[in-house]
């Protein structure tokens, strides 16, 4: 048999200012043809899990297609998008024919021109391959799952987990899926319920709370065999969009009805839980003062308004202003902003030197203003780094050139460009360590409790501005569909 593996992801956010175009993907990961074999053994990612299982199978020949991927950020840009998307087509008519299609995606990206850009891959991929061809995706927990989404695909197989660490075996199940379909072993229906709701991001983990417990629901179907794959979605809620909503997508062997069911019934599950997602923020100098009043330990300073994995720009300094002010401190602070002039200020004076740059609040200045900070240069680095907690594993971020600047406790990791705050090799890169710190500033809602949970004593989310911030409500909301809970309470479901 032939399977085809490719695909393109990208999540967005409709109140970041910064475009996201072609420069984001190249700079993140464009792998064509035979390169996507190349440097997958011991990462955690879907592409790992999928191939893991395909070449398993001595009668499968797997081809490599196309397979992009770019940080959070606004929609991709109308050009950029369909450049990928024609590669991908191409590259996928020029391997027909084909068994069966896996496509490694994200659920929630958008482009200047198509609000349900994952949809439209969908549908055109499956205009290349044809109705009969199986086509199974993998979707991040976020995904803002559409009924196009649904209908152009076998099978949509996404995350159990949030902090994600399970894109390795999300990989693995859509690939099990998709063999067993081409086999004619399974036959997959899929149901989707949609939920007028948006919810924060900080509250909805696998590990615990409301969201923990209806996907606990989901994975027990799951073993007892009652269903294929039960997707719960909470989405990425900072879509300005008028199809935007968590949601559920049982998938089923051959039985409608029971995945209608199923569906409903984890939905309903969903919808009851909804006013536990709600976020305690704390004021940047109150958060501040906590952490340092400690005797001992490590608290996280959760600065999740500025979250490059949730869409933001990754240059807030409100927690730098409030530990300018608070200072002498009793103990070190790590901290970052993306400010690529600074680093260039920086790198020109050295290491060694003194240098008085103005930090952040240049790619979102409707949120936040620059701040004036003189410093030493204690560092200088290419910005490259491996995720080695159990998120992503494996995986390459690349901040741009990026400084340590230090001034008495502060000690301010400033990079060109924006990362995935996931892992504290962020910090330890730069010849920083997070668990020495008494606080340290992790833009990331929650995925980084995977990686800094081994040594954090607390993480106290940062009341902030920002494009992903989690109260909501503060959004300049234009387009959403009415009513949608957290805005109307006669909201139903």
């Amino acid at each position: 048999m032939r399977i085809a593996i490719g695909g393109l992801s990208h999540e967005a956010n409709t109140f970041c200012p910064k475009p996201t175009t072609w420069n984001d993907f190249a700079s993140r990961s464009v792998v064509r043809g035979e390169a996507l074999f190349e440097g997958v053994a011991g990462t955690n990612t879907e592409r790992a899990g999928a191939l893991a299982v395909l070449t398993e199978r001595s009668d499968c020949e797997v081809i490599p297609t196309l397979l992009a991927s770019a940080l959070s950020g606004a929609p991709v840009q109308a050009d950029t998008f369909h450049a990928l998307l024609d590669e991908l087509l191409q590259r996928l008519s020029a391997a027909l024919p084909l068994d069966g299609v896996l496509l490694v995606l994200h659920g929630a990206m958008m482009s200047t021109d198509e609000e349900d850009a994952t949809g439209v891959i969908l549908r055109e991929v499956r205009r290349v391959v044809g109705p009969d061809v199986p086509i199974v995706g993998t979707l991040d927990l976020h995904a803002n799952v559409t009924a196009q989404m649904v209908a152009c695909a076998d099978a949509l197989i996404g995350y159990h987990t949030a902090p994600h660490v399970d894109m390795f075996e999300t990989g693995e199940a859509a690939a099990r899926i998709l063999l067993a379909t081409v086999d004619g072993r399974v036959r997959p229906r899929m149901a989707l319920r949609r939920l007028p709701m948006i919810v924060p991001s900080e509250n909805a983990r696998h590990t615990d709370g409301p969201l923990s417990e209806v996907i606990g629901m989901a994975r027990e179907l799951e073993e007892q065999g009652a269903i294929l794959h039960g997707g719960v979605y909470p989405v990425q809620p900072w879509l300005d969009i008028s199809d935007v909503g968590c949601s559920v997508v049982v998938v089923t062997d051959g039985d409608v009805g029971a995945a209608e069911r199923h569906a409903e019934r984890l939905g309903r599950a969903f919808w009851e839980r909804r006013a536990a997602f709600g976020v305690d923020l704390v004021p940047a100098d109150e958060a501040l003062r906590r952490a340092l009043e400690r005797p001992a330990g490590t608290v996280v300073l959760c600065d999740s308004a500025d979250s490059p994995t949730s869409g933001a720009t990754g240059d807030s300094n409100v927690i730098l202003r409030a530990a300018l002010a608070a200072e002498p401190l009793s103990g070190r602070v790590l901290l970052n902003a993306v400010d690529a002039p600074a680093v260039s200020r920086a790198v020109a004076a050295g290491v060694g030197a003194n240098v008085r740059v103005r930090v952040g609040g240049r790619l979102a200045p409707a949120f936040f203003e620059p701040v004036t900070f003189t410093g030493y240069v204690k560092t200088i680095s290419d910005g490259v780094f491996w995720f080695k907690g159990p998120g992503a594993r494996g995986t390459v971020q690349s901040m741009g050139r990026a400084v340590v600047l230090t001034r008495g406790e502060i000690h301010l990791v400033v990079m060109e460009r924006a990362v995935s705050q996931w892992d504290p090799e962020l910090y330890r890169s730069v010849g920083e360590e997070p668990s020495d710190a008494r606080a340290v500033q992790v833009k990331s809602p929650a995925a980084f409790r995977a990686a800094y949970g081994a040594f954090m004593d607390e993480a106290i989310i940062v009341a902030s501005p920002g494009p992903s911030t989690s109260d909501l409500m503060s959004l300049p909301w234009r387009r959403i569909r009415r009513p949608l809970y957290p805005f109307d309470a006669d909201a139903t479901f």
